[in-house]
């Protein structure tokens, strides 16, 4: 019985451990995205119209760039129940916790019922 709440928090530490690591790699940002939106700098033309007259700092000019990339959030942005932004850190983990407490809790009381129960013969 030992063996199975070990292999239950080992597993349940594990599905973590992954999610977390996913999470650093497709980006570390707070929310679930599917488009990321960011500013890039471009060099300015010689021959810019704009850039003579001075309305960019320096050399380069920013331009918004939006590409799809998906980025696994901490935190979820559902717009309704079964949106795809609901997919997040805390959402993966939770369940997987919530599980694995309320399993180890019925199997503790399950052993401990078993034992103040009085035996028929």
């Amino acid at each position: 019985m030992k063996r199975f709440n070990k292999f239950l928090l080992m597993i349940a530490a594990a599905i973590t451990v992954t999610a977390i690591v996913i999470w650093q790699t497709t980006g570390g940002d707070y929310y679930t995205k599917y488009e990321v939106v960011e500013r890039d700098s471009v060099k300015t033309e010689p021959d810019d119209p704009l850039a003579a007259a001075g309305f960019y700092d320096g050399d380069s000019k920013t331009r918004t760039v939006t590409r799809s990339e998906f980025r696994f959030g901490l935190l979820p942005t559902p717009r309704g129940v079964f949106d795809k932004h609901a997919l997040s850190l805390t959402t993966v983990i939770f369940p997987v916790w919530v599980i694995t407490f309320v399993s180890l809790w019925f199997r503790r009381r399950r052993k401990y019922l078993s034992k103040s129960l009085p035996r028929l013969e």
